[in-house]
């Protein structure tokens, strides 16, 4: 008898409830639940509950995990990795003539779990294994997984380890994906349909065989149904799902997790371009003297594309100069269109046609609502803008 490895895959959309799932997965199992989870080394006490440590760390957990804390080698470890959205990704730079751009590779969600020997000689534990296999994978609505012994692994070559499809296992899962590409594998020795939609499929009574001896029969007709190529590596692999297909099969968010990180990214430059230049206008105006308005001031007031905001102040600027054609006026276009939704603000300048009070108001993401109070020479100059 040898270890056992448990890995699960899935691209589905990561939420609490499903982070909290996984949690209580394990609780149900807890001969075989980690004691210990967290970084390097794993730091957080699990106690009773892994359900209850989830919830109170939230999305996201990207934990080693240590279930048997001795030295090596009697230390059992394992992993889980649960992000927001469809999990975890690489972004790989693309050489020229598209320098500067990059490509994104999806990973996904993956729980891996290591159980030395004398952990699966203990009664139940083989069967404890099985079930926990299977909550996992309902769970994370998984798209792959499998439960194989140690010398099950050992015995495959490289590069079908570190295939999409590493092997035929003891236990194997495969997503409604898979199902759609393979309509056969429900119909397989020892198949389950999970309410999933995706597959079990049980091999072999238990998982440990002769790695010499040939595959049994379970395990071979079902590498026979895939053939050759899907343990090959390769991108893409025709034989295979793709990592669209799989998230079509999972229904939720289609906003890529790279994509959510570029609009944070963005809208953190966008905060820190409207500080700049609120501390530009502030300094500006520092130490002027005020403008005063002529009595009866003429108002000229428009909706505006928060986008246009700086080719409408360049326009005035050119014509009435002052301090719109200078620090005061690039600031101010700074701020409009880089500032929060609900950011209004009213100043004083003065201008080669007299002082101008200018009022804006950003109305959401696209709009801001102008209105400048000025000689109507002024006004006469917005209105070009308003022609063009």
């Amino acid at each position: 008898m040898d270890g056992l490895r448990l890995s699960l895959n899935s691209f589905a959309e990561m939420t609490s409830d499903r982070a909290a799932a996984v949690g209580r997965a394990f609780d149900a199992h807890p001969t075989l639940r980690p004691i210990k989870v967290g970084g390097d080394p794993a730091r957080i006490t699990v106690g009773l509950s892994l359900e209850a440590v989830i919830r109170d760390h939230g999305l996201p957990v990207e934990w080693q995990t240590v279930r048997r804390n001795g030295r090596y080698p009697d230390l059992e470890c394992g992993s889980i990795d649960l992000l927001p959205g469809r999990g975890k990704w690489f972004g790989t730079p693309l050489e020229s003539p598209r320098a500067g751009q990059y490509e994104y590779l999806l990973v996904g969600h993956d729980i891996e779990q290591d159980w030395l020997p004398v952990t699966m000689e203990s009664p139940g534990s083989v069967s404890e294994a099985a079930a926990l296999f299977e909550e996992l994978a309902l769970a994370i609505d998984a798209s792959y997984g499998f439960v194989a012994a140690d010398s099950a692994l050992n015995s495959h070559s490289p590069n079908r380890v570190t295939a999409d499809l590493p092997g035929v296992f003891w236990l194997n899962y495969f997503g409604p994906a898979f199902v759609v590409m393979y309509p056969h594998l429900a119909e397989q020795d020892g198949a389950r349909v999970l309410s999933t939609g995706g597959v079990l499929i049980k091999t072999t009574a238990l998982p440990w065989r002769d790695p010499t001896s040939p595959p049994p029969p379970g395990e071979a007709r079902l590498a026979s149904m895939f053939g050759r190529t899907a343990f090959q590596f390769a991108r893409p692999n025709l034989v295979l799902p793709t990592v669209e297909q799989h998230i079509l099969a999972s229904p939720g968010t289609g906003e890529m997790p790279w994509e959510t990180w570029q609009s944070s990214r963005d809208v953190a430059a966008q905060g820190r371009k409207y500080e700049s230049a609120r501390r530009r206008l502030a300094k500006a105006l520092t130490d002027r003297s005020t403008p005063v308005l002529a009595p009866n001031p003429v108002e000229w007031s428009k909706s505006l594309d928060r986008s246009d905001w700086p080719d409408f102040v360049t326009h005035i600027a050119r014509r009435v100069r002052g301090d719109l054609a200078g620090t005061v006026g690039r600031a101010v276009a700074a701020i409009v269109v880089n500032s929060p939704v609900g950011h209004e603000q009213q100043i004083l300048i003065d201008t080669n046609l007299g002082a101008v009070q200018i009022s804006w108001y950003v109305e959401d993401v696209t709009t801001v609502e102008v209105r400048l109070l000025s000689s109507s020479g002024l006004v006469e100059v917005c209105e070009t803008w308003s022609d063009l």
